[in-house]
Protein backbone atom coordinates (compact mmCIF):
# COMPACT_ATOMS: atom_id res chain seq x y z
CA UNK A 1 0.00 0.00 0.00
CA UNK A 2 1.72 3.17 -0.95
CA UNK A 3 1.36 6.44 1.33
CA UNK A 4 -0.28 9.52 -0.24
CA UNK A 5 1.94 12.84 -0.58
CA UNK A 6 -0.91 14.45 1.91
CA UNK A 7 0.42 11.37 4.63
CA UNK A 8 4.16 12.29 4.12
CA UNK A 9 3.18 15.59 4.37
CA UNK A 10 2.98 14.52 8.22
CA UNK A 11 6.23 14.13 8.15
CA UNK A 12 8.86 15.97 9.95
CA UNK A 13 11.71 16.06 7.33
CA UNK A 14 8.97 16.34 4.39
CA UNK A 15 6.65 19.26 5.98
CA UNK A 16 7.96 21.64 3.48
CA UNK A 17 8.04 19.91 -0.02
CA UNK A 18 6.45 20.63 -3.10
CA UNK A 19 3.60 18.58 -3.84
CA UNK A 20 4.98 17.19 -7.11
CA UNK A 21 8.16 16.17 -4.80
CA UNK A 22 5.96 14.47 -2.27
CA UNK A 23 4.49 12.71 -4.91
CA UNK A 24 7.07 11.37 -6.08
CA UNK A 25 8.36 10.14 -2.85
CA UNK A 26 4.93 8.56 -2.19
CA UNK A 27 5.34 6.54 -5.14
CA UNK A 28 8.43 4.91 -3.96
CA UNK A 29 6.41 4.48 -0.42
CA UNK A 30 5.45 1.68 1.35
CA UNK A 31 3.18 1.26 4.17
CA UNK A 32 3.42 -1.21 7.06
CA UNK A 33 0.93 -1.91 9.39
CA UNK A 34 1.62 -3.40 12.97
CA UNK A 35 -0.26 -4.02 16.38
CA UNK A 36 -0.15 -2.95 20.02
CA UNK A 37 3.28 -5.25 21.17
CA UNK A 38 4.67 -6.45 17.86
CA UNK A 39 8.22 -5.51 17.07
CA UNK A 40 9.02 -3.80 14.20
CA UNK A 41 12.86 -3.83 14.21
CA UNK A 42 14.66 -6.47 16.41
CA UNK A 43 18.09 -5.44 17.57
CA UNK A 44 20.83 -6.75 15.35
CA UNK A 45 18.84 -7.11 11.89
CA UNK A 46 19.95 -6.34 8.61
CA UNK A 47 17.92 -3.37 7.50
CA UNK A 48 16.94 -2.58 4.33
CA UNK A 49 18.22 0.50 3.10
CA UNK A 50 15.17 2.53 3.29
CA UNK A 51 14.00 5.45 4.70
CA UNK A 52 11.58 4.46 7.72
CA UNK A 53 9.09 6.87 9.77
CA UNK A 54 6.14 6.25 11.59
CA UNK A 55 2.90 7.76 9.95
CA UNK A 56 0.49 6.84 12.62
CA UNK A 57 0.83 5.42 16.42
CA UNK A 58 4.02 5.25 18.83
CA UNK A 59 6.97 3.41 18.74
CA UNK A 60 9.21 2.33 21.16
CA UNK A 61 13.10 2.35 21.03
CA UNK A 62 14.57 -0.31 23.51
CA UNK A 63 17.81 -1.40 24.28
CA UNK A 64 17.83 -5.26 25.85
CA UNK A 65 20.44 -6.71 27.86
CA UNK A 66 21.30 -10.56 28.05
CA UNK A 67 19.77 -10.38 31.36
CA UNK A 68 16.71 -9.58 29.20
CA UNK A 69 16.33 -6.38 31.19
CA UNK A 70 14.68 -3.87 28.83
CA UNK A 71 16.24 0.01 28.87
CA UNK A 72 13.89 2.58 26.70
CA UNK A 73 15.93 4.81 24.90
CA UNK A 74 13.10 7.59 23.37
CA UNK A 75 9.66 6.73 22.52
CA UNK A 76 8.34 7.77 18.59
CA UNK A 77 4.84 9.76 17.32
CA UNK A 78 3.41 10.27 13.87
CA UNK A 79 5.79 11.98 11.56
CA UNK A 80 9.37 10.95 13.18
CA UNK A 81 12.13 9.11 11.25
CA UNK A 82 13.94 6.28 13.14
CA UNK A 83 16.25 3.17 11.63
CA UNK A 84 18.94 5.99 10.54
CA UNK A 85 21.46 3.14 9.66
CA UNK A 86 19.35 1.81 7.17
CA UNK A 87 20.56 5.01 5.13
CA UNK A 88 23.84 6.35 6.43
CA UNK A 89 25.08 3.71 8.56
CA UNK A 90 26.27 0.14 8.71
CA UNK A 91 22.44 -1.04 7.95
CA UNK A 92 22.44 -2.74 11.64
CA UNK A 93 19.78 -2.41 13.92
CA UNK A 94 21.30 -0.55 17.00
CA UNK A 95 18.37 -1.28 18.62
CA UNK A 96 14.84 -2.75 18.74
CA UNK A 97 12.08 -1.18 17.68
CA UNK A 98 8.18 -2.06 18.91
CA UNK A 99 4.65 -0.65 18.90
CA UNK A 100 3.16 0.54 22.01
CA UNK A 101 -0.17 0.55 20.15
CA UNK A 102 -1.57 -0.05 16.58
CA UNK A 103 0.54 1.85 14.04
CA UNK A 104 1.79 2.69 10.84
CA UNK A 105 5.02 3.35 9.51
CA UNK A 106 6.48 4.13 6.17
CA UNK A 107 9.51 3.16 4.24
CA UNK A 108 10.89 4.87 1.52
CA UNK A 109 13.66 3.32 -0.71
CA UNK A 110 16.72 5.04 0.00
CA UNK A 111 18.06 5.68 -3.74
CA UNK A 112 14.95 7.79 -4.69
CA UNK A 113 15.20 9.25 -1.21
CA UNK A 114 18.69 10.21 -2.37
CA UNK A 115 17.72 11.59 -5.51
CA UNK A 116 15.07 13.71 -3.75
CA UNK A 117 17.89 15.17 -2.30
CA UNK A 118 20.01 16.10 -4.98
CA UNK A 119 16.72 18.09 -6.09
CA UNK A 120 15.73 19.27 -2.89
CA UNK A 121 19.01 19.75 -0.67
CA UNK A 122 16.52 21.44 2.21
CA UNK A 123 16.16 17.44 2.65
CA UNK A 124 19.49 16.91 4.01
CA UNK A 125 19.15 19.58 6.18
CA UNK A 126 16.17 18.64 8.48
CA UNK A 127 17.98 14.98 8.82
CA UNK A 128 20.55 16.88 10.15
CA UNK A 129 18.48 18.54 12.15
CA UNK A 130 16.72 15.31 13.40
CA UNK A 131 19.96 14.01 14.20
CA UNK A 132 21.42 16.82 15.69
CA UNK A 133 18.51 17.29 18.08
CA UNK A 134 18.76 13.35 19.06
CA UNK A 135 22.16 13.71 19.59
CA UNK A 136 21.60 16.68 22.13
CA UNK A 137 19.15 14.50 24.08
CA UNK A 138 21.39 11.72 24.02
CA UNK A 139 24.33 13.74 25.75
CA UNK A 140 21.39 15.16 28.16
CA UNK A 141 20.02 11.52 28.96
CA UNK A 142 23.78 10.09 30.06
CA UNK A 143 24.81 13.13 31.60
CA UNK A 144 21.62 12.54 33.75
CA UNK A 145 22.01 8.77 34.35
CA UNK A 146 25.96 9.64 35.85
CA UNK A 147 24.79 12.97 38.15
CA UNK A 148 21.36 13.26 38.76
CA UNK A 149 18.88 12.01 41.27
CA UNK A 150 16.49 9.83 39.94
CA UNK A 151 13.49 12.20 40.55
CA UNK A 152 15.38 15.05 38.73
CA UNK A 153 15.42 12.31 35.66
CA UNK A 154 11.60 11.68 36.41
CA UNK A 155 10.99 15.54 36.37
CA UNK A 156 12.93 16.25 33.32
CA UNK A 157 11.13 13.65 31.36
CA UNK A 158 7.83 14.62 32.22
CA UNK A 159 9.05 18.06 31.23
CA UNK A 160 10.37 16.73 28.02
CA UNK A 161 7.29 15.12 26.80
CA UNK A 162 4.99 17.55 27.49
CA UNK A 163 7.11 20.30 25.45
CA UNK A 164 7.78 17.57 22.80
CA UNK A 165 4.38 16.30 22.63
CA UNK A 166 2.30 18.82 24.21
CA UNK A 167 -0.15 19.36 26.43
CA UNK A 168 -4.07 19.68 27.16
CA UNK A 169 -5.60 21.87 29.82
CA UNK A 170 -7.63 20.31 32.12
CA UNK A 171 -9.10 20.99 35.72
CA UNK A 172 -5.87 19.06 37.81
CA UNK A 173 -3.53 21.17 35.52
CA UNK A 174 -1.90 20.17 32.39
CA UNK A 175 -2.24 17.34 30.87
CA UNK A 176 0.05 15.27 28.75
CA UNK A 177 -0.99 14.10 25.04
CA UNK A 178 1.71 11.18 25.07
CA UNK A 179 1.10 8.62 27.75
CA UNK A 180 3.70 7.35 30.46
CA UNK A 181 2.78 4.60 32.18
CA UNK A 182 5.24 3.89 35.19
CA UNK A 183 7.41 0.77 33.71
CA UNK A 184 7.83 3.03 30.21
CA UNK A 185 8.99 6.00 32.86
CA UNK A 186 11.78 3.29 34.88
CA UNK A 187 12.56 2.33 31.27
CA UNK A 188 13.38 5.61 30.07
CA UNK A 189 15.13 7.19 32.95
CA UNK A 190 17.05 3.93 34.41
CA UNK A 191 15.73 2.83 37.74
CA UNK A 192 13.25 -0.07 38.47
CA UNK A 193 10.01 -0.07 38.34
CA UNK A 194 9.23 0.15 41.98
CA UNK A 195 11.62 3.06 42.44
CA UNK A 196 9.36 4.83 39.88
CA UNK A 197 6.29 4.00 41.87
CA UNK A 198 7.59 5.67 44.70
CA UNK A 199 8.66 8.64 43.46
CA UNK A 200 5.64 9.26 41.71
CA UNK A 201 3.41 8.55 44.44
CA UNK A 202 5.37 10.01 47.08
CA UNK A 203 7.98 12.39 46.06
CA UNK A 204 5.74 13.97 43.10
CA UNK A 205 2.46 13.90 45.07
CA UNK A 206 0.67 17.44 44.60
CA UNK A 207 3.15 18.18 41.30
CA UNK A 208 2.15 15.38 39.57
CA UNK A 209 -0.69 13.37 39.04
CA UNK A 210 -0.72 9.92 37.71
CA UNK A 211 -3.92 8.63 35.95
CA UNK A 212 -4.79 4.90 34.78
CA UNK A 213 -3.11 4.17 31.78
CA UNK A 214 -0.14 6.25 32.24
CA UNK A 215 -2.31 9.58 31.88
CA UNK A 216 0.19 12.15 33.66
CA UNK A 217 -1.05 15.88 34.51
CA UNK A 218 1.40 18.38 35.69
CA UNK A 219 -0.41 20.13 38.79
CA UNK A 220 2.38 22.68 39.99
CA UNK A 221 4.26 23.33 37.33
CA UNK A 222 6.61 25.80 39.06
CA UNK A 223 7.22 22.79 41.55
CA UNK A 224 8.30 20.75 38.74
CA UNK A 225 10.34 23.15 37.59
CA UNK A 226 12.15 23.85 40.49
CA UNK A 227 13.14 20.35 40.86
CA UNK A 228 14.88 20.65 37.83
CA UNK A 229 16.96 24.04 38.23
Amino acid sequence: MYATFQQLATIDVFANLRPEVLIQLANASKISFYQQGEIVIHEGDRLTAKFHAVLEGNLLVQKIAVSGKETTLRQLSAGEMFAAPALFGDGIAPATVKACKDSQVVTIDKMILLNTIQDTPEVALQILHCFNQRLQEMHQTIHGLISEKAIIRLARLIQYMAERYGTEQSKEGARLNMKLPHQQMARMVGITYEECVRIVKKDLDNIVIYGRGGVITIHDAPALKAITA
